[in-house]
């Protein structure tokens, strides 16, 4: 209850889009963002992530992808320059070069695994929102 108390209170409430090739990791950060009464969509599918962001007036987007289905390492900065108060955060897969080329196309912030609650929901930057 006092969650919703706070969200009202922060006006608008949150948009979260999760966009994540793993099934696993898909239906957790939904779950953890979902107890929280956040506007949450879920998609495998870079092209509706794409149409869900463009109508957005901000939120966050959470991706394990860099790369396609979304073509060149500039995506991310487009779509924050279509959105300037869109935030992304990356999750890592432990991979050499994916947290480094995320942060390089804009990305404000890289999720290590494993991935906690509060680290997760603090990707929305809104610590009111976070127990």
């Amino acid at each position: 209850m006092r969650i919703m108390q706070d969200i009202e209170r922060a006006g608008e409430v949150p948009t979260v889009v999760v966009l994540c090739a793993e099934e696993e990791l898909r239906d957790v950060i939904t779950y953890w963002f979902m107890s929280l009464s956040v506007r949450t969509f879920v998609t495998t599918d870079g092209y509706a992530a794409n149409v869900i962001l463009k109508a957005m007036g901000s939120g966050l987007l959470i991706t394990d992808r860099v790369l396609p289905p979304w073509p060149g390492l500039d995506t991310f900065r487009r779509l924050q320059s279509a959105n300037p108060h869109l935030r992304i955060a990356f999750v890592d897969d432990g991979g050499r070069d994916g947290a480094m080329l995320a942060r390089l196309t804009g990305a404000n912030t890289v999720l290590s695994r494993p991935l906690s609650r509060r680290q997760v929901l603090g990707a929305l930057g809104r610590p009111e929102l976070v127990p």
